[in-house]
Parts: structure tokens; C-alpha cells; sequence
């Protein structure tokens, strides 16, 4: 079972924001999966790399479109990127260097990362675009 569904409510009306976050839901249930089915560290490494690799892709992407468009909570945008880049990077860092197992929290740490992001952060963009 999946750990994040995709529906139209997490839609922010642009379908280049829109299929990134559809990824990122895949990146994060696949995630969850390899968690559950316990697989060897190399494994969640990889799962892990991959999900913090594309943040950082879909961060630039989403504040290249919001300077295209002039919004003005670009600002503010990129600081909350940046924290939520710098979270899931040290996560990354701590994993590899054996220092933090993954557990559940992460699971759900992630889930309501992107949830919550899209939800506020992201709807506010949506909304700007619209206007």
C-alpha cells in the first residue's frame, strides 16, 4: 500500500510543478517500500540519494518559474527550500556515515514534509499563477 496518494487537491495548476510532485510522492512511496521491506542499507542509500537528488532538481525548477512569473513570495520560497534541502541532505549524510537508522519518523517526517509543502507553500504559487 502506498504511503502517499496523488489527487487533484495537491494540484497547483501547473503541469511541470504538478508532474515533479507526482515524482516526488513515487520517490518517497518507494522509499517507504524498501523501508518496510527491509532492505540492505545500499538499497535505502540508494532510494534516499535518488529522492534528495531530484528535491534539488524540483527546488530549482519551482524558483526558476516563480522568477520567470515575478512572484513575489520567491524570497520566502527559497529560504523554506533551503531548509527542507538542508534537512533531507544531513538525513542523507547521517544515513551513509551510519550514524542514524531510518526509522518510522523519517517515514513520516518525509510524507508530511510534502504534504504540508505542497499543500501551503506550493497552493500559494498556484493560486498567484491563476490570477
Amino acid at each position: 500500500m502506498a504511503l502517499l496518494n496523488w489527487n487533484s487537491n495537491y494540484s497547483v495548476g501547473d503541469a511541470r510543478i504538478d508532474a515533479d510532485h507526482r515524482h516526488l510522492f513515487d520517490l518517497i512511496n518507494e522509499f517507504h517500500y524498501v523501508f518496510l521491506q527491509n532492505h540492505d542499507r545500499k538499497e535505502i542509500a540508494r532510494v534516499l540519494n535518488n529522492l534528495v537528488k531530484y528535491c534539488e532538481e524540483h527546488f530549482q525548477r519551482e524558483e526558476r518559474l516563480m522568477s520567470e512569473h515575478g512572484y513575489p513570495g520567491l524570497a520566502e520560497h527559497q529560504t523554506i527550500h533551503a531548509e527542507l534541502f538542508e534537512t533531507l541532505f544531513t538525513l542523507q549524510s547521517k544515513f551513509e556515515d551510519g550514524s542514524v537508522k531510518m526509522e518510522k519518523e523519517t517515514i513520516e517526517f518525509l510524507r508530511h514534509w510534502l504534504i504540508d509543502h505542497i499543500a501551503d507553500h506550493d497552493m500559494k504559487f498556484g493560486r498567484f499563477l491563476v490570477k
